[in-house]
């Protein structure tokens, strides 16, 4: 009697992790490629010998990565752009003026925080993690950056729509520009967000002469400025602010300290994040 295919090391360890994120046994088994039978055996034995073998192969439980949902056309034209732009250099990125909106949390509830602590210490103030229904309300701000350095930072009040997008163009895009003195030898990204790509924007870019990139839908990875408002996330987490006014002091202090030399390393970075959506195929990459 022929014995029964032997299931690698790697695929018994899919098969837990799969289990462990609540698949039922049935489906565990389709998405592996075994019987129910041999799934069973399998999860009865590491309940028994628990998670060594496992971490001795080098394999870890880990919370996945939060990545935009990519659709065939989000692909297609991510990877159009990226190869538009593959024979950009440094100094052709740094005539960009990247821009984005983020929103700040007073009080963070994603699970993201880890602290190192003793056995006991779990409810010790200093092991604690504040959290507060919603977040504690928070801020949304605006903000841009370039080559020669960040630029004015803009609190958003209510939803944006055409006109306050408008009013945020002019009230900071524009002065920023000025205080770097990029003159008219500039380029504007922007995401594609519904006010951005409305009519009477697109109307004003055209009035002001102000050329924008034809930036990818889903594309945070090619924006280097989702890694500033990482560094203000994990700056304000040390500053620990109490209230809407520490928080929006901390924001503050954090952007204007953004060292210029963070600004280039950004930037230089754009070259390989198009190899990399290339290389991906318009799909996910590690920015």
């Amino acid at each position: 009697m022929p014995s029964k295919p032997r299931i690698s090391i790697e695929n018994r360890a899919n098969l837990i992790l799969l289990s462990e994120s609540g698949h039922t046994q049935t489906e565990v088994a389709k998405m592996v490629g075994c019987s129910q039978k041999s799934v069973a055996e399998i999860l009865k034995k590491h309940r028994l010998t628990g998670t060594r073998r496992l971490r001795g192969a080098g394999l870890f439980g880990r919370k996945p990565r939060r990545k935009p949902r990519l659709t065939t056309k989000h692909k297609r034209d991510r990877l159009s752009f990226a190869r538009s732009q593959k024979n950009w250099n440094t100094e052709e990125w740094a005539r960009v003026v990247f821009s984005d909106e983020s929103r700040f949390l007073l009080y963070t509830n994603d699970g993201r925080a880890y602290v190192r602590r003793m056995k006991g210490e779990e409810f010790s103030e200093r092991c604690l993690q504040k959290t507060c229904e919603f977040g504690g309300g928070g801020i949304m701000v605006w903000g841009c950056f370039c080559w020669s350095g960040v630029g004015l930072l803009w609190k958003v009040s209510g939803n944006l729509k055409t006109n306050s997008c408008i009013d945020i163009l002019e009230i900071a895009l524009i002065p920023s520009v000025d205080l770097h003195s990029l003159h008219s030898d500039w380029t504007f990204q922007q995401d594609n967000a519904p006010c951005h790509k409305s009519k009477g924007t697109k109307q004003w870019f055209g009035e002001q002469k102000i050329e924008v990139m034809n930036w990818p839908a889903q594309s945070p990875d090619l924006n280097p400025i989702e890694n500033l408002w990482d560094h203000i996330s994990l700056r304000i987490q040390e500053k620990s602010p109490s209230n809407h006014s520490e928080l929006w002091n901390a924001i503050l202090s954090t952007w204007d300290s953004i060292d210029i030399n963070r600004l280039h390393t950004l930037i230089e970075s754009m070259p390989q994040r198009c190899k990399a959506v290339i290389q991906a195929r318009g799909g996910t990459t590690k920015y």
